[in-house]
């Protein structure tokens, strides 16, 4: 049986201690002759380094008829260079004790290594030969391809995916984001070498391009390296970004996707948001911490603790360099599909109407700046912090102004973003479940269209 000791008393809840002050690394930045940005940290407290290099070739830059190009364009870069097949590039990187790894988002593409830092000069080499000379084979191509397709079918099994399809396609119609990011199985098959060449050419180009570079290493050095290996690659213009706008909808619509078998229904409401770069950002992660992004937010303790609908409701902003999709999202059971969406729409009318109150600002505001130090643990967490710097065109010192920036957020200036940037009006309300179930209880928030999965 333990005993507390003298003086503490258990019933009461102890008082949060002072915010400590934090630091963002210093990090050196610099721009090649060629048009490539370079940003360094040195963190040497372990013999490790992350290397990454973003270029302009997201999903944002495809063209609307070519769905998917950009994804199978970024995992094919690690898939084998002029030099070397997709084996020796996989046996390479493990005899270097290292990690290899492409990829595409919305907004850029990028090739990364972890290494030890003895390798440094190694994964740099490594780096710019799979940057400057992909090798794009036939066999490759058709293997990642086939890869991605099983990939789009088990997705057509999946409530959450299904509901993410159609929300998409229901708030940004026939542009980019109106599409799957991995395209569909259609739109693969279209695709060969030449056209994944031709997308290559145009969008991996040093200006628009940002080496990263974070772990024990001396930035100076680094950067002499990074001339080394990356000053010789030929400056191109820069691709433009593509303008998406995304048309309001005229009213709120419902789109239920039919899944008879389905236990329990997928809800996935929201409209169009603002840009990553817009100057309210910051009041969207405040706003939305209180909505939905946290455990203790608004919808969550309604839909979860009062009423019992839901094991987890939550809601975000996406970061994108267009205006990406603000969505809340829900599994709960079908017999309350259409309460709950009643509910949180209640809750996104209530914050555009109510000012939060200053506890329930304060509250959030001290969790978001205190929980902030921790999400820079680790040369993989400033490489995130610097890739933001460099996808969104952000301000070298953003980051260390950023915890302030938050604390000084008032209780007008998120009443006004509720306002702005939330509309229960026109958005559109995805529910992946039984049709026949679903319709009498989502009649009433607008036009009903069932669609098959």
């Amino acid at each position: 049986m333990s005993v507390a000791p003298a003086g503490i008393d258990r019933s009461q809840v102890p008082s949060p201690g002072a915010l400590r002050s934090f630091d963002f690394p210093t990090f050196r930045h610099h721009r090649l002759d060629n048009g490539l940005r370079v940003l360094a940290v040195s963190m040497p407290r372990v013999p490790l380094v992350d290397l990454q290099i973003l270029v302009p070739a997201g999903a944002h830059y495809e063209a609307r008829e070519s769905p998917g190009l950009a994804h199978l364009h970024g995992s094919l870069l690690d898939e084998g260079t002029l030099q070397r097949s997709s084996l020796e590039l996989a046996g390479l990187v493990e005899g270097l004790g290292g990690s290899l790894s492409s990829g595409t988002g919305w907004n850029m593409a990028y090739v990364e290594a972890g290494l030890l830092s003895s390798h440094l000069d190694r994964g740099l080499e490594l780096l710019a030969e799979v940057v400057r000379s992909p090798g794009f084979a036939a066999s490759e191509l058709d293997r990642v391809r086939q890869r991605i397709q099983a990939d789009i079918l088990r997705r057509k099994g999946l409530p959450a995916s299904l509901a993410d399809r159609f929300f998409a396609a229901a708030v940004y119609g026939d542009t980019v984001y109106g599409r799957p990011l991995i395209g569909t199985a259609e739109s693969l098959e279209q695709i060969d070498r030449e056209l994944l060449m031709a997308f290559y050419r145009q969008h991996v180009v040093p200006d628009g391009s940002t080496l990263i570079a974070v772990g024990d290493l001396d930035p100076d050095d680094l950067l002499t390296q990074a001339i080394s290996h990356l000053g010789a690659w030929e400056a191109s213009p820069q691709p433009s970004l593509p303008v998406i706008e995304a048309v309001p909808l005229a009213r709120t619509e419902v789109h239920i996707v039919d899944r008879p078998e389905s236990a329990q229904t997928q809800l996935l409401l929201g409209h169009a948001g603002v840009p990553r770069s817009h100057p309210d950002y910051p009041q969207t992660i405040l706003l939305n911490a209180i909505f939905g992004g946290k455990f203790t937010s608004r919808i969550n303790l309604n839909l979860r603790e009062k009423h019992g609908f839901t094991y987890g409701a939550q809601s975000g902003f996406a970061r994108r360099r267009g205006p990406g999709p603000f969505s809340v999202r829900a599994a709960v059971g079908t017999d309350v599909a259409g309460a709950a969406t009643e509910q949180l729409l209640l809750e996104m009318r209530r914050i555009r109407e109510e000012p939060v109150s200053s506890q329930e600002l304060e509250e959030t505001q001290d969790y978001l700046v205190g929980v902030f130090p921790y999400t820079l643990q680790t040369i993989s967490d400033i490489a995130k912090r610097l890739e933001a710097i460099a996808i969104f065109d952000l301000p070298m010192d953003y980051y260390e102004h950023y915890p302030a920036v938050l604390a000084d957020i008032s209780q007008e200036d998120l009443l006004a973003a509720a306002q702005q940037h939330l509309d229960p009006d026109h958005l559109a309300i995805v529910a992946v479940g039984p049709a026949k179930d679903l319709r009498p209880q989502m009649e009433s928030f607008g036009p009903v269209l069932v669609h098959q999965p």
